[in-house]
């Protein structure tokens, strides 16, 4: 067997074991790209998976808040239905005076005395007096019907996937007052807020944080809770503290906080993604939430919040 022979033999062995590799590595392209194609369909899933537990928990949220909210508004919707109900005989009693008055079948002196009468059966100087008072007490309650449903709809908002400037102190107000009706029968809030600079942010989710933190303080204490809210800055972070004089969480838990479906509610109160939730938006904001705690002493929760994204 000469050179020539072995030569070609080797090149033909190489030849094909080149064209094997070839073969294999776009075997392997091609399952890679399937593979990458399959991790992106499952990394939309999950992100889909996540807005729909990110929103689900607000709804849940504001749903411990709908029996606080149905009797904040069932008592001026209800004194304003009464109110307009004296105002409607107060209507026909001024309506009558009104006949007595421009019966052309009755000469001068007669209407004067038809007037005069039904103005003493009328009572018209009670009316007189009390009319500004109900249009004022219902125009007041159904202020305040019209504020309570413009707080849940602006916290219900799904707002935008985009950071826009937020006031910190603003999103805590809104939260306050969405949270009113369940706070305000356990709870004295003491506000130290003070002077912090807009930040990045969505505030549909930041206010998700504050109701959930406003909501758990509520369930940890008893009535003459204390719930104190402090906010300031420093030259990176606008910095928010929530605290509250309830029963505390014992040390074996604090680790624990943030993990999913972790809670101390009763079944059926919560769905114990509250705090998993707001460690995820405090995340996505690039700031960090942390806990301090001390049985029957109170708990504290600090927040930072970048200035610059």
């Amino acid at each position: 067997m000469d050179d020539t022979s072995n030569y070609k033999r080797a090149y033909e062995r190489e030849k094909k074991a080149r064209a094997m590799a070839e073969q294999l590595l776009d075997d392997k392209s091609r399952e890679l790209y399937a593979s990458v194609l399959e991790l992106q369909d499952t990394v939309k899933t999950l992100e889909k998976t996540q807005a729909q537990l990110v929103q689900s928990e607000k709804m849940a949220s504001l749903g411990q808040l709908s029996a606080g909210v149905a009797h904040e508004i069932n008592n001026p919707v209800g004194f304003s239905l009464s109110n307009i109900t004296t105002l409607q005989e107060y209507f026909e009693a001024l309506v009558d005076l009104d006949k007595a008055i421009t019966d052309t079948s009755l000469s001068d002196s007669e209407k004067i005395a038809a007037y005069n009468q039904l103005r003493e059966e009328q009572d018209l100087e009670f009316i007189i007096d009390d009319t500004p008072e109900l249009l004022n007490d219902t125009i007041t309650g159904l202020g305040r019907v019209k504020d309570i449903v413009a707080n849940l709809k602006k916290l219900s908002h799904h707002g935008t996937e985009t950071f826009e400037p937020c006031d910190i102190n603003e999103c805590i107000t809104d939260c306050l007052k969405a949270t009113e009706n369940e706070l305000k029968y356990k709870m004295t809030v003491e506000q130290q807020l003070g002077d912090c600079p807009l930040i990045p942010g969505q505030a549909a989710e930041i206010n998700q944080i504050f109701i959930n933190l406003f909501i758990n303080a509520n369930h940890a204490c008893d009535p003459k809770g204390i719930l104190t809210l402090k906010s300031y800055a420093n030259k990176e972070h606008v910095i928010v503290e929530v605290s509250d004089n309830g029963m505390g969480i014992p040390q074996e838990r604090i680790t624990k906080i943030f993990d999913p479906f972790h809670t101390s509610k009763p079944v059926g109160v919560g769905t114990g993604l509250g705090l998993s939730i707001s460690h995820g938006i405090m995340e996505k904001h690039g700031g960090k939430i942390s806990v301090s705690s001390e049985e029957n002493v109170g708990t504290t929760f600090t927040l930072h919040f970048p200035i610059t994204p």
